[in-house]
């Protein structure tokens, strides 16, 4: 089967939403799912390129994203990336999307010309086996990300 990575289109609002909401579902129980809160993200994604925006499909339509914004450093001259949600659908994880997410991530973090291009685990969900998946894809394990979660 082949998988395609793309940025988004507006014409992918429905089916972001939806994998969002799968997202936050099977990695962030504790938190409410806001599809407006995901609608205005995406909006800004295709009319800013903030948040950067890529989608994975294959023939069945899109079956995962991954978003990733530019900062500033605080600290220093030059800027950064960071991969703030890689979500794949669970019935079509394997497929090589994340692998081919991941990549198109990483080109972009070289085309703006980050320093540094971060990946992260904010979930509980097979922290292992994704950083080591972050790890093959030329990351370096550097700390812990932790939580406190509030009602």
């Amino acid at each position: 089967m082949t998988v395609t990575i793309r940025l988004a289109m507006p014409w992918d609002m429905a089916e972001v939403v939806e994998l969002a909401r799968l997202q936050v579902e099977e990695t962030h129980t504790h938190l409410d799912f806001r599809p407006d809160l995901v609608e205005d993200t995406f909006r800004s994604a295709i009319k800013k390129g903030d948040p950067a925006l890529w989608v994975a499909e294959d023939k069945s339509g899109l079956i995962g994203f991954l978003w990733a914004r530019i900062y500033e450093y605080a600290f220093s001259s030059g800027i950064f990336v960071s991969q703030e949600v890689l979500f794949v659908r669970p019935d079509k994880r394997g497929t090589r999307a994340a692998v081919k997410l991941i990549d198109e991530y990483k080109s972009w973090g070289d085309t703006v010309g980050a320093r540094e291009i971060l990946f992260g685990i904010s979930n509980g969900r097979q922290p292992d086996r994704v950083a080591k998946l972050f790890q093959r894809k030329g990351a370096e394990l550097v700390g812990h990300h932790l939580r406190i979660v509030r009602a």
